[in-house]
């Protein structure tokens, strides 16, 4: 069967992505930080035709596979990724690949989720936060919330629309069970451990003696 045209195959892709996983994707887009940029208006409220077009106008048909590839992987979605690719006709341009032509912020941007290259800190880092997640949805307060979600702004692991919306939830708990359903990077997750780290050190530290 031949391949689908590259619009075609990144159009149907973010068709099939999840509500949640589709908003994560045009986090990403709009939040990259290389040049082209791409501008919030052109991705905020926009359905998978409109960010297909927009991926396609801003980096060609070749770049657009790359580039929905990149952040496919960074939101840790391999198979989807895998599936494009395969798709397109392609080669991945993720790390360690043959695809010496994939763009730099592919290869730099890239995340290690779920691949045999991914480094063990980042794996220990996943494994603590998946194995504690109740504890730490229970146990972090609700001034250090605040204080977690300005930390996670800072270093741009969300963005002031996602800040705005978690600060808006009643609960402390709920709050937290947000943030650990909007972090998906393995760059954010260990931003995350780390801010954790500091503003809960004793929470922190009794988890860790539990491992």
């Amino acid at each position: 069967m031949a391949p689908k045209t590259k619009r075609m195959a990144i159009s149907s892709m973010l068709e099939n992505l999840s509500a949640k996983d589709f908003r994560s994707f045009g986090v990403q887009l709009r939040n990259r930080k290389e040049e082209p940029r791409v501008p919030r208006n052109k991705v905020e409220g926009k359905d998978y035709l409109d960010i297909t077009d927009v991926l396609v106008s801003t980096f060609t048909e070749d770049g657009a596979v790359r580039e929905a590839e990149r952040i496919l992987r960074e939101l840790c979605l391999n198979d989807e990724a895998n599936d494009l690719v395969k798709e397109t006709g392609g080669q991945s341009s993720a790390p360690g690949s043959s695809d010496a032509g994939g763009s730099s912020s592919g290869a730099a941007g890239g995340s290690s989720c779920g691949a045999a290259g991914g480094s063990s800190s980042g794996a220990a880092v996943e494994d603590f936060l998946k194995n504690n997640e109740e504890d730490l949805i229970q146990g972090v307060t609700k001034i250090n919330v605040k204080q977690i979600l300005d930390s996670l702004k800072t270093k741009t692991v969300i963005d002031q629309e996602c800040y705005d919306a978690i600060f808006k939830i009643r609960t402390s708990q709920d709050q937290m069970r947000e943030i650990f359903t909007v972090i998906k990077t393995q760059k954010g997750k260990n931003e995350f451990y780390g801010i954790l780290g500091k503003k809960e050190p004793v929470l922190m530290d009794e988890l860790k003696k539990k491992m």
